[in-house]
């Protein structure tokens, strides 16, 4: 016989997080021989991957004007991101440095992008060389930064963590390629990690696992749902795990990160897990 508890938003213990919660049982319960399992859990999948907490939100690019090499430093809003939603805050950093144009049939022209190839499983930067004077038909914006003296490409260059969402390596930079007045195009150099979350780690406290570590690991929730939409886990078999005897007045579950160990920093706080509690099985 499994008999079952429910955590809910009510037992959230952090809600900056929403990661941790606390079940007090109505009685101090003695366990022996006894072990728990996930039957459930339902969560929204809203958790940033371009957040401080993982240190990922920058990258810079470099353009020129007359012979002058200029840095501009790019910041993401905290976030749940698409590389298409990347693309988006490049091109909208480009719109406020004055660095684009506008062709003749309204549209504007930027100098670098992010796009997914699916077929080699990449992130591509591809970048466009930027023309030394207006070309026909084209106007320019009351911002524009300026030409320079000969055609150049915008120089992408990563920074450390923001690297391995798009799967570069954190050193990777386009490169400028004065007068060469050619397209560049670049594959990630490594499979890129657009989720470093990708699997939610289920802790509970009172578990031992004497095969884990950590030992209080009871499950691993990996969404299979796009950003915002609800996951749920219901597990064909249950795989429970011993609870270590002795008396206990509450349990603690974490929903950890599953390369920090700490826990998740979930936007959304509907979440509703089910445990099983039963007697050890022999087998």
């Amino acid at each position: 016989m499994v008999n079952t508890i429910i955590l809910k938003s009510s037992n959230i213990t952090d809600t900056t997080k929403n990661s941790t919660f606390e079940y007090n049982f109505p009685n101090s319960m003695n366990f022996k021989d006894m072990e728990l399992g996930l039957i459930s859990a339902s969560l929204y999948y809203t958790w940033f991957n371009i957040s401080d907490e993982l240190g990922n939100r920058t990258f810079s690019y470099q353009y020129v004007v007359g012979t002058n090499t200029i840095t501009r430093n790019v910041t993401l809003d905290e976030g749940l991101y698409e590389i298409s939603d990347i693309n988006s805050a490049l091109q909208f950093d480009f719109i406020s440095a004055g660095l684009y144009l506008v062709n003749a049939d309204g549209d504007n022209v930027y100098y670098a992008e992010f796009i997914i190839n699916t077929v080699k499983n990449s992130v591509d930067i591809n970048t466009f060389a930027v023309p030394t004077s207006l070309p026909s038909g084209f106007t320019q914006p009351s911002n524009w930064v300026g030409y320079a003296n000969t055609t150049y490409n915008v120089n992408i260059q990563l920074a450390s963590n923001f690297n391995n969402i798009i799967g570069y390596d954190s050193t990777f930079e386009t490169g400028l390629n004065s007068g060469n007045n050619t397209t560049l195009s670049f594959n990630s150099t490594k499979a890129p990690n657009v989720n470093p979350n990708s699997s939610v780690l289920v802790e509970v406290n009172i578990v031992d696992n004497p095969f884990g570590n950590p030992s209080s690991i009871i499950y691993a929730i990996v969404p299979n749902v796009g950003l915002g939409s609800l996951i749920y886990v219901s597990p064909p078999e249950y795989a429970f795990i011993p609870i270590k005897n002795g008396t206990y007045q509450s349990l603690r579950l974490r929903l950890l990160n599953k390369d920090t160990l700490e826990p998740l920093t979930i936007q959304d706080g509907q979440i509703t897990i089910l445990l099983g509690i039963r007697k050890q099985t022999n087998y």
